[in-house]
């Protein structure tokens, strides 16, 4: 019995042995968990030192960098007072030059009223003078005439000096006889014009002057006709060249309209091409060449159309109006017209004005007024596809219009295609 119970105080002093050796081995583990996380932490201690020695480092750097930009500041901001303190003083020095040139400018004007008025005193005094001499002239043009009425005597041939030796020397009877004689012979001249050196010398200036007026008006005779030759020489060139290329594309589109025939472009024979009448002639298929005030109504409209765009096709534009060329024509010739156009909307856009459904139904956009009310019209605008195969117009189309407006009615119903 004391073996049993000595085996049992063993056996459990076993257990508790068993017992407090997992325990140990527990907090061993859990030791070991902590030196885990201890060694955890000590790495993410290390890491977060090196990631802080580099923000230090980075941080001297741009504290080193932002010492270099203060310095490089500060210079230019020392050139720029310089700067300031030059320009300060180049002001100060043009406002000193202003000054200066100021008060020149005010003495120069004063000189120049001083000078203005004493101008205007010599202005005063050479108009008295001017006066005085033309009053001294007229006096001693008077004189002169009552002289030479008076004594037959000319003062101006007076004033040259004669030999009183040799009328001393000379006999009073010789002497009043050469006087009578002097006297007779002065009668026998008649009426001596003094003037008539002075007038020859002006008229030969006149003609002097009307010579050189009338080569130049013979030079400007000779340029203007040199001008005028080749203006129209040029002008019968062009006038040339265009007609034989509409010509050309009016035979080529009335055979192309008519579906055969001949069309040409005459001109008047025995007249100077610039100043020549010109006379369509159009032969439609299965009929006589006659003169296109010859033909029907139709064939004279489709004819003018054909040589209207014949004209055109030689100088085309971006935009062409036409405004109902195609009433006088039946369907057959319609639908002509509409194919010769469809040719030319390569280069060319057309705005028809038309009464025709059938140009109507071929054109992208229709413009036109209608009146569904009497004494009211609408104006309507619809796509090619807002309209039937007879030309009428969808509802839908005519419910977008705009308001109506109350005008005098149409004669019918118009459109712009």
């Amino acid at each position: 019995a004391e073996l049993e119970q000595r085996q049992h105080s063993e056996r459990a002093a076993c257990t508790e042995i068993r017992i407090e050796l997992g325990k140990s081995e527990q907090h061993l583990d859990s030791l070991k968990g902590q030196r885990v996380r201890f060694e955890e932490d000590q790495r993410e201690r290390e890491r977060a030192l090196q990631e802080t020695r580099g923000q230090l480092t980075t941080a001297d750097d741009r504290r080193v960098e932002a010492e270099r930009t203060i310095l490089q500041s500060n210079s230019g901001l020392a050139e720029a007072y310089l700067q300031i303190e030059s320009c300060t003083q180049h002001r100060d020095e043009l406002h000193y030059c202003h000054q200066q040139l100021t008060a020149e400018r005010r003495t120069q004007q004063t000189q120049q009223e001083t000078s203005r008025k004493s101008q205007h005193d010599l202005d005063e005094q050479r108009h008295r003078l001017e006066l005085r001499i033309n009053q001294c002239c007229l006096e001693r043009d008077t004189l002169n005439e009552r002289v030479q009425e008076d004594y037959e005597v000319d003062l101006a041939e007076a004033g040259t000096p004669l030999d009183t030796n040799e009328l001393e020397a000379m006999p009073r009877e010789e002497l009043d006889t050469e006087i009578n004689d002097l006297r007779r012979r002065l009668s026998n001249l008649g009426a001596v014009n003094l003037a008539a050196l002075d007038e020859i010398e002006a008229l030969e200036t006149r003609h002097e002057s009307l010579a050189s007026q009338y080569q130049d008006l013979v030079d400007a005779k000779e340029s203007l006709a040199r001008i005028i030759h080749k203006i129209n020489a040029d002008s019968r060139r062009l006038f040339t060249e265009s007609l034989e290329t509409i010509r050309a594309n009016f035979q080529v589109l009335f055979r192309r309209v008519f579906g055969g025939g001949q069309a040409d472009i005459v001109l008047e024979e025995g007249i100077d091409i610039l100043d020549a009448g010109i006379d369509i002639v159009a032969t439609p298929p299965g009929k006589q060449s006659l003169g296109i005030s010859l033909l029907s109504g139709g064939e004279r409209a489709l004819t003018a159309v054909t040589l209207l765009l014949a004209i055109f096709q030689y100088r085309p534009s971006p935009f062409c109006v036409l405004d109902e060329v195609d009433g006088p024509l039946d369907e057959a010739n319609i639908g002509r017209f509409i194919d010769v156009l469809n040719e030319f909307l390569q280069w060319t856009k057309f705005v028809v004005v038309t009464h025709s459904k059938k140009t109507m139904t071929v054109a992208n956009t229709l413009y036109g007024v209608t009146m569904q009310e009497s004494g009211i019209s609408k104006r309507v605008s619809v796509r090619f596809e807002e309209v039937t195969e007879d030309g009428h117009i969808l509802p839908e189309a005519l419910d977008r219009v705009p308001p109506p407006a109350t005008d005098e009615p149409p004669p019918d119903d118009e459109q712009a295609a």
